[in-house]
């Protein structure tokens, strides 16, 4: 279900008329940055063709281009403006006349004169917006296909990622009653050299149950293994990649935390191991929907 921010697709569509051709492509970002590039002659329906990209892409740094090649020669071509035209002709006759110029050289040089050619209108229809739309649906599903794809991918390595911090999260469990009872032992030869007199056994008992409660880690445990549950769970829904990104922020803390309590050298090494994956695993978020 999880797709990528990465993405390509085109389609073309082909009327008597002209052919229209959509291309897609977009990489990954943290907002939705849409480049759109169509002909000047449909700019009137930017804004409506805007919207509703901006619907279906959702995320990423996507460009979207739209080229018309027009068949006919007429559609091909900027238009004469035939009154500007015939003012040009007639002022320049009077200058050759005058001037005792052949007129036959008019010709070379009309062409060159300002506003001789008139801008061509928008003349878009309600069809041609409906064979626009076509194509542009066309190639975003070619484009979907190709995130659904990269998605799936993602998905897999993601998932490798995680069964990788849980399964280092039962090494640490396998270890935790081993840290416990090396601490418990230290605690008791440290209190056994003591004297007997210097001590306050019942403020010495409190201190004690603070300090064990303060190693305990059975709560960071317990919450990591609900956070990467949950990480799994996600990876299976439309458009996680700002909730993945929360979860494996909690996932941070719990490990956080873990090494901080752990006081093990070999335990340490695990939760070092676990960072490293879930670095990983936050490169990977960033390139999801």
């Amino acid at each position: 279900m999880l797709r990528s921010m990465t993405g390509y697709g085109q389609a073309e569509i082909e009327t008597g008329r002209y052919q229209i051709k959509v291309e897609f492509k977009a990489l990954n970002n943290k907002f939705l940055e849409l480049n759109l590039r169509m002909p000047k002659v449909w700019q009137s329906k930017d804004l409506e063709l805007r919207r509703e990209l901006n619907r279906m892409v959702e995320r990423g740094s996507c460009q979207v281009n739209i080229n018309v090649n027009f068949k006919r020669a007429e559609d091909k071509v900027m238009p004469v403006n035939k009154d500007v035209a015939s003012y040009y002709l007639r002022e320049l006759s009077e200058v050759c006349k005058d001037a005792g110029v052949d007129p036959q050289m008019l010709a070379t040089g009309l062409f060159n004169m300002p506003n001789l050619f008139q801008t061509i209108e928008d003349e878009s229809s309600e069809e041609d917006m409906k064979m626009l739309m076509e194509a542009v649906n066309k190639a975003f599903v070619e484009f979907e296909k190709f995130r659904m794809k990269e998605g799936d991918m993602l998905a897999e390595e993601l998932m490798r990622l995680t069964h990788a911090i849980q399964r280092l999260l039962t090494e640490v469990e396998e270890m935790d009653p081993e840290r416990m009872e090396t601490i418990r032992n230290r605690i008791a030869t440290e209190v056994n050299q003591l004297k007997e007199e210097a001590l306050d056994k019942n403020r010495f008992e409190q201190e004690l149950i603070y300090y064990m409660e303060k190693l305990d880690v059975t709560e960071e445990k317990k919450r990591l293994k609900q956070h990467c549950g949950y990480f799994l769970d996600t990876l299976q829904t439309k458009s996680a990649g700002k909730k993945l990104g929360f979860i494996a922020q909690e996932m941070g803390r719990e490990i956080n935390t873990l090494g901080a309590k752990a006081n093990h050298f070999k335990i340490q090494q695990r939760v070092v191991e676990m960072k490293d994956e879930l670095e990983k695993i936050k490169e990977q978020i960033n390139n999801i929907i």
